[in-house]
């Protein structure tokens, strides 16, 4: 196969199990895949060989310094394909090219009339396409592109219900204009869980998380979960939503209740992108808000701890990235008590994403619904042309 040809490839299991442990891991030699693996030898080999011909791996010599014969290490060709990611906040689209490391390749960041569907697909599709040939890459380089949307998929799975600031989202038009507007697979996926599968491909560097769940500080308090290294969707696509613990009526440790917040006090700002631009003296407000919301998210971290005993939980989501290391911060200054006797909460970190997470995980849906072994045998993301995977 000449690897100059772009084609998206329709990979075994056992191919893309192998794919996952040398993403996650950033290379590793062919002998430690077969023990990692548990495959034979032979059938690693075999397997390799044939991702090397379809240009997804490279094997290259270890360099380390040292006499004799070096290991050979595989590694993802990492730009070998991509994928777009499409976010929203209430007057903006945020969209990245990222590749198969979770390289952010390109970025734009345009108003866009979010109260239409053919609006914010025609915005969508000209900055993908825009970006791409900036690039200097081919379209057929591109495996999909994902959409996160704050929302849930209501009580039937393929229709999303968007948070009431994004009418265009609701039911299926949105379905229906992107589904005109892109000749590639696209996917829709509520912002959390998005998130949440993101932050496991990308934000762990090799680091076996598993499970990890990710509470999503957004317009309001969602999250996703990854067990087994599948994204865990539950009946209709709404699983882990920690903003059940937090009633609409009170103060909420949600993004869209800081941006209140930060009104009231005399600070307008009318979106996620004008928190860094506050003066100094809106610190206060922010302090007392950091101070609130993390007192109120031990609740969650606690709940979570004891239902699904993961192995990291990850704050992130709309906020900057400082603001989210100060979440988990202090969410961690006082001691918590575990969900049971002799049980302690799971470890509480920043998302390493920052400020491009959203875009970022919204990519990561259809690279992993092309790449990963979490997608084969799984319900998914609800496919926007129709079809699901």
């Amino acid at each position: 196969m000449d690897p100059t040809i772009m084609s998206i490839p329709t990979l075994s299991l056992n191919e893309r199990r192998l794919i996952e442990m040398i993403s996650m891991q950033g290379e590793i030699a062919r002998v430690d895949l077969t023990q990692r693996s548990g495959m034979t030898g032979a059938s690693v080999t075999r397997l390799t060989a044939g991702l090397i011909e379809m240009g997804l791996l490279s094997e290259e010599p270890e360099r380390t310094g040292a006499q004799g014969q070096p290991r050979r290490l595989l590694r993802l060709r990492a730009d070998r394909f991509i994928a777009a990611g499409v976010t929203f906040s209430l007057s903006r689209m945020e969209v990245a090219v990222v590749n198969l490391a979770g390289s952010v390749l390109a970025s734009r960041s345009l108003s866009v009339d979010a109260t239409t569907a053919s609006g914010v697909a025609t915005g969508a599709q000209g900055a993908v396409q825009s970006m791409v040939a900036d690039l200097s890459m081919d379209q057929s380089r591109l495996v999909g592109i994902g959409c996160s949307v704050p929302g849930n998929f209501g009580t039937v799975s393929h229709l999303l219900k968007a948070h009431p600031f994004f009418p265009a989202f609701e039911d299926s038009g949105a379905v229906e204009a992107f589904r005109d507007s892109f000749d590639i697979p696209c996917y829709v996926e509520n912002d959390g869980a998005a998130a949440a599968l993101g932050e496991y491909v990308f934000g762990r560097g090799g680091e076996a998380d598993d499970p990890l769940l990710f509470i999503h500080i957004g317009h309001g308090v969602g999250g996703g979960v990854i067990i087994d290294g599948r994204l865990y969707r539950g009946a209709h696509g709404n699983a882990c939503l920690p903003g059940v613990l937090y009633p609409y009526d009170l103060p909420r440790p949600s993004g869209q209740d800081l941006l209140v917040c930060l009104s009231r006090a005399g600070f307008p700002v009318t979106d996620f992108d004008g928190i860094p631009g506050l003066p100094h003296d809106a610190r206060p407000e922010l302090d007392a808000w950091v101070k609130r919301a993390a007192a109120q998210l031990r609740q969650a971290v606690r709940v979570a701890t004891g239902f699904f005993d993961p192995a990291l939980i990850v704050i992130g989501g709309r906020l900057p990235l400082d603001l989210n290391e100060r979440l988990a911060a202090a969410i961690l200054v006082e001691p918590m008590e575990g969900p049971s006797r002799g049980l302690l909460v799971a470890p509480v970190v920043a998302s390493r994403l920052g400020a491009q997470a959203g875009a970022i995980g919204a990519a990561c849906i259809p690279l992993f619904a092309t790449f990963f072994s979490g997608a084969v045998s799984d319900g998914g993301s609800t496919h926007i042309n129709g079809r699901r995977r």
